[in-house]
């Protein structure tokens, strides 16, 4: 069956409200007309008309809301859901929720506040100022030219935003490597991860104060930094002097301050500090005997949502 196309305009207020859901195709939201939302639905092959998958309204308080719907009856008639593409333009003030299954997600030049979220496709936001929810599990999360408080969790996907100002991020991996490029402003900027490396791509004239909770992971700076240990596995490191607080929980993953040009190195821990023995503990109760987890499947427990980062990191300190 050929392609079939659906468009809608929508007359709407400042700032404008979109909600958006797809299950298998492509999302593209852009900057277009201030008061108006215009929504193009392309879809591909299948048996069942546009008219019956897609679903375009408009609710009494001016939200816009547009999804790809499915039944059923639907999902046990075919093998794979519909395939809908998806291109929408909105004006730039806008609050935007857009939640994708199997479907890539791309927004640009927009202003207002952000929760989107992929499944397994990819995600790619450019040119976007407000507060920004980001969140994917297998797909990539890439960017450039953003601006606002970053809250981001993925699981495996790579995450890689360039040329951007946070003024504090909140961000979670599980295996998946997070790239920031912005200067470290005010702050909070709190990471965790179970495998997974954050680097941080900063400016020259940085100070921060870099605390990280590992197992077995470390901290390497292109700038000039100190470094002392504060605990079994805790290291607390100034990086240019220090300054705002940068932390990271991590089994192995590490943590880069780097600036363009120079590479990083490993950080120097202070021989006084490295050789000063912890301070003794009181002796716990005694508890019946248990076989140990291996780091395997400390990893497992993780991915399975049974066991959070810091529970595991207490974890396996305690077998150590």
């Amino acid at each position: 069956m050929s392609d079939e196309s659906i468009e809608k305009t929508f007359q709407v207020g400042a700032p404008a409200r979109l909600s958006i859901s797809n299950i298998r195709g492509s999302v593209t939201i852009q900057s277009g007309t201030d008061g108006v939302i215009e929504v193009k639905a392309v879809k591909h092959g299948n048996s069942m008309s546009a008219n019956d998958l897609i679903d375009m309204r408009q609710d009494a308080d001016g939200s816009v809301r547009v999804e790809t719907r499915s039944t059923e009856t639907f999902f046990g008639l075919l093998t794979h859901p519909p395939k809908v593409d998806y291109s929408v333009r909105a004006p730039q003030s806008i609050h935007l929720d857009a939640s994708c299954i199997s479907s890539s997600l791309n927004v640009s030049g927009l202003t207002g506040s952000f929760k989107l979220k992929t499944i397994s496709g990819e995600m790619e936001v450019n040119d976007l100022s407000g507060s920004l929810k980001l969140n994917v599990v297998s797909g990539d999360i890439t960017g450039s030219r953003l601006s606002g408080d970053l809250d981001l969790g993925t699981v495996s996907g790579r995450v890689k935003l360039l040329q951007s100002q946070f003024p504090s991020a909140d961000a979670s991996t599980v295996s998946g490597e997070l790239i920031l490029q912005t200067p470290v402003a005010a702050g909070p900027y709190s990471f965790g991860s179970v495998s997974g490396s954050v680097r941080m791509l900063v400016p020259p004239d940085t100070h921060c104060t870099a605390e990280l909770s590992t197992v077995s992971g470390s901290i390497r700076s292109s700038l000039p930094a100190t470094s002392t240990i504060v605990g079994h596995g805790s290291k607390v490191t100034q990086v240019g002097g220090g300054g705002t607080a940068v932390r990271l929980k991590s089994v192995s993953g590490s943590l880069n301050f780097e600036v363009e040009g120079v590479p990083a190195t490993n950080v120097s821990t202070s021989p006084s500090m490295a050789n000063t023995p912890p301070p003794a503990a009181s002796t716990p109760p005694a508890a019946p005997p248990q076989a140990p987890l291996t780091t395997a499947e400390i990893l497992e427990h993780i991915e399975r949502g049974e066991m959070t980062v810091e529970e595991a990191l207490k974890l396996m300190k305690g077998q150590q």
